[in-house]
């Protein structure tokens, strides 16, 4: 498993990677994870970052097996 957000890492990043995150304002975490937030990308915390995909995760609707078969008897009937 890749160590990317580790010490090695991000030791060529300015402050080893440590800031403020503009979302949950905690200081002094590590600000390493991309997210597109209100058009631009901002780095967050993981906390953050995990909190985000679990949310986007949430919104995406779920494609059911019944949903799926009307799709398809929908579009036989089309022809």
């Amino acid at each position: 498993m890749s160590k990317a957000h580790r010490g090695a890492g991000i030791r060529n990043v300015a402050s080893r990677g440590r800031g403020e995150c503009p979302l949950c304002k905690r200081s002094a975490v590590k600000v390493l994870y991309e997210q597109e937030i209100d058009g631009q990308k901002v780095k967050v915390c993981k906390i953050c970052n995990a909190a985000l995909k679990n949310k986007a995760r949430k919104e995406k609707p779920v494609a059911t097996p019944s949903a799926a078969s009307e799709a398809a008897s929908v579009s036989e009937s089309a022809e």
